[in-house]
């Protein structure tokens, strides 16, 4: 990736850029993302979502906010020319929900995806990947985020992708936080192996960035973080923010076979092992002002509050 920052003083004016559209953002925390592309000043937003339903929080902020939102189905080849129609760049959050188990579907909606923003001559398609899927990862989630990166480039398109590493919102997650507020963070990598983290809205404000400067991020693949702590050391920050003393325990990874959890088990192995390689320190200089520490995250959030869910990550 360059270190040349020079086109950071020349943003591309809004007019240039025409009409992005958002696949991925009305479910989870995708209205991050979406927050990401208006603060960095593109409005010109086109959202898919398989159902128009004014009564979801995310779509009603989204219509009074001026986003166009356009009912369009990823398992249906006919909605998707009129989703495209008029469309300039595309950013692509996913093409399956978040599940422990990876989604076939996911590929098959890649294939859509590539040959409609073919068929509509897009000018910057930019997908939101996984870090480490150019290192024989092992991991089905990571490997198949790779099988897709390989659909688009196969397709001719323009493509930028976005390697992100661990989102900071996972640890909001049921299965997590509520033992992390009683002091206990029960993570199954060492107190000392580096894990790459990057929010959700910060993945919206790099992917704004990148559209804007298409001459520039075209052809690239980005691993992106915006901090790299340890367990210990995120220990410490859950700390900080709760105002108790949070100790970090690794449970032995065979567990999550026991637990039938064979997925799992390979994400922590890698985490242990290779894991990401993000250069957070380049990178804030690639991109600054647009990379949230995970101090400023647990800030954010209001991470103290117990009263909050992970659902509440995606309020407006």
């Amino acid at each position: 990736m360059s270190k040349d920052t020079n086109s950071i003083q020349q943003p591309e004016a809004e007019s240039n850029i025409g009409k992005v559209l958002l696949i991925g953002v009305t479910g989870g925390t995708g209205g991050n993302v979406i927050k990401g592309f208006l603060e960095q000043k593109i409005t010109n937003l086109r959202v898919i979502t398989r159902k128009i339903d004014p009564n979801r929080p995310v779509l009603s902020k989204l219509i009074t906010t001026g986003v166009e939102i356009v009912e369009a189905d990823l398992d249906d080849e006919s909605s998707l020319p009129a989703a495209f129609t008029g469309i300039s760049s595309v950013y692509c959050h996913g093409t399956a929900a978040d599940s422990a188990k990876p989604d076939p579907k996911e590929v098959e909606r890649a294939y859509r995806l590539a040959q409609a923003a073919k068929q509509s001559g897009i000018k910057h398609f930019v997908y939101n990947s996984a870090g480490g899927v150019d290192r024989n990862s092992g991991v089905s989630h990571i490997e198949q985020k790779y099988k897709v990166e390989q659909i688009l480039k196969t397709a001719g398109l323009p493509t930028t992708m976005l390697r992100a590493c661990l989102f900071m919102e996972e640890f909001w997650k049921k299965y997590t936080r509520p033992s992390i507020l009683k002091g206990s963070f029960p993570f199954s990598i060492p107190k000392d192996k580096p894990l790459h983290l990057i929010t959700t809205k910060d993945m919206g404000r790099v992917a704004a960035y990148v559209i804007k400067h298409p001459e520039k991020y075209i052809g690239q693949e980005i691993e992106l973080a915006g901090d790299v702590l340890t367990p210990q050391q995120l220990a410490e920050e859950f700390s900080k923010a709760q105002g108790n003393t949070v100790i970090h325990k690794q449970p032995p990874a065979w567990i999550f076979l026991l637990l039938m959890q064979k997925e799992l088990y390979k994400i922590i192995s890698w985490y242990s092992t290779q894991g990401y390689q993000a250069d957070v320190t380049q990178l804030r200089e690639e991109f600054p002002g647009l990379l949230t520490t995970f101090s400023e995250f647990l800030q954010e959030t209001n991470w103290a509050n117990a009263e909050l869910t992970y659902e509440t990550l995606n309020a407006w």
